[in-house]
């Protein structure tokens, strides 16, 4: 293949990257209104899953590190997008701490099986799409 030559980016690829990027973006504005709301005294406990007001109980340190494996795990999707294998390492790395982080700060009870079958999934048809078709950038 040609320097010129551009790879095509598998139809699932661009759907799988902007359901990605769109789910990590509203992550993070959910942290960062979690952390308005504490700052300012008053969380509203029914604007967010009980599972998001655990995580303010690990503290700020926890969620500043949430938010920074998001973010950098909408990298890993914009190099993906890019049809980069970078960007699938990145982004499973990222997923899989992210999984089991809050073990660290919450305790063994925080390992759920839907969040570990949702994560695998994501990084299996990841994985599947790059295994032939990106670059090896």
């Amino acid at each position: 293949m040609s320097i010129t030559e551009k790879k095509s980016r598998p139809q699932l690829l661009t759907w799988l990257c902007l359901g990605s990027g769109f789910f990590g973006v509203l992550w993070i504005i959910m942290f960062l209104a979690l952390i308005q709301f504490s700052l300012a005294g008053n969380v509203p406990a029914h604007l967010f899953p009980g599972i998001v007001l655990q995580y303010l109980q690990a503290g700020y340190l926890f969620i500043g590190i949430q938010i920074l494996l998001t973010g950098l795990g909408i990298t890993g999707v914009i190099l993906m997008w890019q049809m980069k294998k970078s960007g699938f390492y990145l982004y499973s790395s990222v997923k899989t701490l992210n999984y089991f982080l809050p073990v660290l700060f919450i305790g063994n009870n925080h390992l759920h099986f839907p969040g570990l079958l949702i994560t695998s999934i994501l990084i299996i048809l990841y994985g599947i799409l790059f295994s032939s078709k990106a670059n090896n950038n």
